[in-house]
């Protein structure tokens, strides 16, 4: 057999990468590279982690201030009021600054329209101020006052009312109790029969403005007793305080 030798021609020699690389690219520092890219991929996805979990605090936080903002200026805006009735503007007021003469007419009008009634106004008379009234002191006031408005339109009963002193005391919620001492004078077609001495006891509560009310004052509570019974009450009470 004739072999390359005795061809006179050298065996072509395979040539072998240099160890450790391929194509020029140096393989020994590959897994450091890939440790490297590992790395710099977890860093970047732990950065993205952080940032939306910081992104997602900062998003509550900024919904609760508002929330929280929100509430404090309704508060705010539930202690603004009128100061006086048919003025078309309002004007803000809060509770500590209403005048003194303001809650004074208002309560006067109230009494009034309780107190000073006869057969042809009662009606409208109890109406109007049942209409100050919050929701459910007007309907037991309503239902109270039925059999009495029958009462004056067939007895032909009439009734003035004079205050003879009366007290209100405020704090600072926008409330006012109000307790005066009246003395009624009743007639029947025309002819006095006889007076007597009252206790009225309102509770107050300033109120936001309304265009269909006339004064911004709700009468939460009202109770109407006999002089004697209102001493009798207060005496016990202080004794029961002592």
């Amino acid at each position: 057999m004739v072999g390359v030798i005795e061809k006179g021609v050298s065996a072509a020699k395979l040539a072998e990468p240099p160890r450790g690389s391929y194509e020029g690219v140096n393989l020994e520092v590959l897994p450091r590279y890939i440790c490297y890219k590992a790395a710099l991929v977890r860093e970047k996805m732990t950065l993205q982690t952080v940032v939306a979990i910081v992104a997602a605090v900062f998003v509550v936080y900024f919904a609760i201030s508002r929330i929280e903002v929100h509430s404090l200026y309704s508060k705010l805006r539930e202690k603004e009021y009128i100061l006086a009735p048919g003025v078309q503007d309002f004007t803000p007021a809060s509770p500590h600054t209403v005048s003194d003469s303001y809650v004074e007419a208002a309560t006067t009008d109230f009494m009034n329209r309780l107190g000073n009634l006869n057969p042809l106004n009662i009606q409208e008379q109890y109406a109007t101020l049942s209409d100050s009234m919050s929701a459910q002191l007007k309907i037991k006031f309503q239902a109270e006052s039925a059999d009495w408005i029958r009462k004056v339109k067939q007895d032909n009963l009439s009734e003035i009312l004079s205050v003879l002193q009366k007290e209100i005391r405020s704090n600072d919620e926008g409330f006012y109790k109000v307790t005066a001492v009246v003395r009624v004078d009743s007639y029947v077609s025309n002819e006095h029969i006889g007076a007597r001495d009252e206790v009225i006891q309102m509770l107050l509560r300033l109120i936001p403005p309304s265009r269909s009310s006339r004064w911004f004052l709700e009468i939460v509570s009202l109770s109407r007793t006999s002089a004697d019974t209102f001493k009798t009450k207060e005496s016990l009470q202080k004794e029961t305080s002592r």
